[in-house]
Parts: C-alpha cells; sequence; structure tokens
C-alpha cells in the first residue's frame, strides 16, 4: 500500500487558506501559524495512521478464508478417435477405422496425411484429414492437409 507523504506548504496551501494573508488572525486557540500548522499535521497523520492500520486488519481479516488451489490438470485417458474423414468438403472417404487402428489407446500419435489413408476421394484436388478423438471424457478435434503431419495427443 503506498503512503502519501504531503509536504508543510502544499497542505498549509490547499487546506488553511483563511492564513494566507499577513493580516488575518489565526484562530484564538492558536498562538501563531506554526502551531496551526503542526496541530493540524500530527492530526492527519494520526487518522491516517487509524485507517491504515484499520485496512492492515481487514486485510489480514480476508487472509485467514483460504483460496482453494486451482485443480491440477488431471491425467487425461488414451486416445480414443470417434471420427475421421478424409478429403475435401465435397467428396470424402471415412477413415475412421484406419485412424483407429493406428492411434487408438496410445497417449500421443502423429501421421503424414497422404493418399494411403483411403485412396484419392477428389482427384487433382488439395484433402485434408479431419479427426475428432477423446482424452478420457476430455473431447478434441485435429486436422492436418495433404502432405502435412497430423498430431493427436492426450497429455
Amino acid at each position: 500500500m503506498k503512503r502519501f507523504v504531503f509536504t508543510a506548504g502544499l497542505v498549509a496551501a490547499l487546506v488553511m487558506p483563511a492564513f494566507a494573508a499577513e493580516d488575518d488572525d489565526p484562530p484564538l486557540k492558536y498562538k501563531d501559524r506554526g502551531e496551526a500548522r503542526d496541530a493540524y499535521r500530527e492530526g492527519y497523520e494520526r487518522g491516517y495512521d487509524r485507517g491504515y492500520q484499520r485496512g492492515l486488519r481487514e486485510g489480514e481479516r480476508r487472509a485467514e478464508t483460504p483460496v482453494p488451489a486451482p485443480p491440477k490438470a488431471a491425467p487425461t485417458g488414451p486416445i480414443r478417435i470417434t471420427g475421421a474423414f478424409y478429403g475435401t468438403s465435397s467428396r470424402t472417404c471415412n477413415a475412421t477405422r484406419w485412424v483407429a487402428r493406428r492411434a487408438d489407446g496410445k497417449r500421443a500419435f502423429s501421421v503424414k496425411v497422404s493418399n494411403e489413408i483411403c485412396g484419392d476421394p477428389a482427384h487433382g484436388d488439395r484433402k485434408s484429414l479431419e479427426v475428432s478423438y477423446q482424452c478420457g471424457g476430455m473431447s478434441k478435434t485435429a486436422s492436418a492437409r495433404e502432405h502435412q503431419t497430423l498430431f493427436l495427443s492426450c497429455n
């Protein structure tokens, strides 16, 4: 917590404009301006210290309630392929069995995407492999274009 320090000149200029003129008399309670400034400064510091201490006590009170730690990432289960399609948006082949035979049960898997997966469903067009899979109870998806490598991971 930052503590602001006011100089006596700033406090006098901001708070005590009645003492600015030389011919004004200070209040009857104080004999000179110096006493008035000192009394004001002392009162200000006492009030500030009381407020600061109260803030510390309230902060301690709040700190007593424990904040629960964020849950650790639970280890996820092995890969289980739920669907895989190879091709273009208009022509695809179902590659689920091909990918599942190679990836199911592993924690991580990678494969180069090519026509070896299930032939060439769209001759001359750029194809991609879209895979949906599960890691424990978490569903994930991955995709890669032809001649790239597809990565699946449950780490």
